[in-house]
């Protein structure tokens, strides 16, 4: 399936508050998913730790762009031998605070597609209260 998720949110904090959170090991750890080798620079492999979002519980990423504290672009594969989905962050201040506009995008396998549609938007809820 083609993934064509995109969201708008306005978070009520400074930009560089929502940029720690989106690029901070620890903080990723709390709002998305576990990670012990995240680092914000490009060429960054990374993974993930998840239950059910991929068939052998890994999300494979690298970070791809990095223009702090405003944009952060990563590849995320859930499955070892796919094409990679994008995964993109930008940020810009807003009267209320931040305003983070989330992309994900890329030809993907059905079933874990229709997780990431249904997954994104309880993220960013808990990227908002990990912000608190």
């Amino acid at each position: 399936m083609k993934l064509d998720v995109v969201l708008e949110h306005v978070l009520p904090y400074p930009v560089d508050a929502v940029w720690r959170q989106l690029t901070d090991r620890e903080a990723i750890s709390e709002w998305l998913m576990a990670t012990a080798d995240f680092e914000p620079r490009v060429g960054a492999r990374f993974t993930m730790r998840t239950g059910h979002l991929s068939s052998d519980g890994w999300v494979r990423a690298e970070v791809l762009e990095l223009e702090p504290p405003r944009r952060m672009v990563w590849a995320w594969s859930v499955q070892p031998a796919s094409e990679p989905t994008t995964v993109t962050f930008e940020l810009q201040p807003a009267d209320e605070g931040t305003l983070l506009k989330l992309a994900h995008a890329g030809e993907i396998d059905e079933s874990f597609g229709r997780l990431l549609e249904d997954g994104w938007p309880t993220r960013i809820e808990l990227l908002r209260r990990s912000l608190a």
